[in-house]
């Protein structure tokens, strides 16, 4: 009949996803958007919160995943997307490691170390080139979490201006950020730093990638969620900013490691604001206070941020 005639041994069929079972599986690290835990000796799985990711995201992270590998990004190989009761998750390849923050936990007399190291991997990504394209703009995602307040009704028109411009003016870069850099994403694997969650990396100015951590290591360590999600104390998670501070700009001038801390936590009240003001697990009452609050803040330094380093 033919092109009319179609075979159904020509129409390709979906595989069907392999589900799996983490009962009994060690929990080795922990972080917002999920969990990883140790299948066997050779093999992680890393589970996503299906409240935090759909398929299609968990789809193109393991495409990002591949893309930063091929770059030089000290990446794990991902295998196969799996199905684990009602969430996705994503199996890789992982032999001998655990997370960063597991260690800490476990050798905490480490912790200087370990903060060097997050360190120097840090500058390593942020000296890594892509070729423009090959990567989301995270220039875009800071927009993003300024476009999100506004519609959440947060932001007035000359406020949405004021920060459009100040994100205009970060200098574009096509070097890697990764976005997430804590140690519940970072796994140490004979002694060294491998990336376990690429999700929202992307390539910009490292000042994007510094001001999301300063969200994890200082802001949200000072409330209950980061330091019983990684099992780190506040204090921890301060004097590890503080060790890579020093390390990342080669300084320990008090002076100066003050004047960067501003500067960056300058740049991460605007996914603060975001995060406060969209949340669904952010109480009501909660809400506008903390958001008023926190713009104050950011609008007082506003006009005396700069894009470092």
């Amino acid at each position: 009949m033919g092109e009319k005639e179609i075979s159904n041994d020509n129409i390709k069929k979906e595989k069907p996803m392999r589900e799996i079972s983490i009962e009994g599986c060690e929990l080795i690290g922990k972080g917002g958007n999920g969990a990883v835990y140790r299948l066997d000796d050779e093999t992680i799985v890393k589970v996503y919160f299906s409240t935090r990711a759909s398929k299609e995201k968990i789809d193109r992270n393991r495409e990002i995943t591949k893309k930063a590998f091929v770059n030089g990004i000290p990446t794990m190989i991902a295998f196969d997307m799996v199905k684990v009761g009602d969430d996705y998750g994503v199996v890789y390849e992982m032999i001998n490691a655990k997370s960063l923050g597991q260690e800490i936990v476990e050798h905490p007399d480490r912790i200087d170390d370990l903060a060097q190291m997050i360190a120097d991997t840090l500058k390593k990504l942020h000296n890594t080139e892509f070729e423009y394209g090959t990567l989301p703009s995270s220039k875009e995602r800071f927009r993003n979490d300024v476009r999100l307040t506004e519609e959440a009704g947060f932001y007035k028109p000359n406020e949405v201006e004021r920060l459009n411009r100040l994100i205009d003016e970060i200098p574009e870069r096509n070097t890697f950020i990764h976005q997430d850099f804590h140690p519940g994403n970072l796994m140490l694997q004979n002694d060294e730093i491998v990336l376990i969650d690429v999700d929202d990396s992307g390539l910009g100015h490292p000042i994007l990638d510094l001001a999301a951590m300063y969200l994890v290591y200082v802001s949200a360590a000072k409330t209950q969620w980061k330091t019983t999600q990684m099992g780190l104390t506040g204090k921890q998670f301060a004097r590890i900013w503080d060790v890579i501070l020093k390390r990342y700009f080669g300084t320990t001038s008090a002076s100066e490691i003050a004047e960067i801390d501003r500067i960056i936590g300058g740049y991460q009240y605007i996914s603060l604001i975001k995060g406060v003001a969209t949340s669904p697990s952010v109480p009501n009452f909660l809400r506008l206070p903390v958001v008023a609050l926190t713009k104050l803040k950011l609008f007082k330094v506003i006009d005396t941020l700069y894009p470092i380093p």
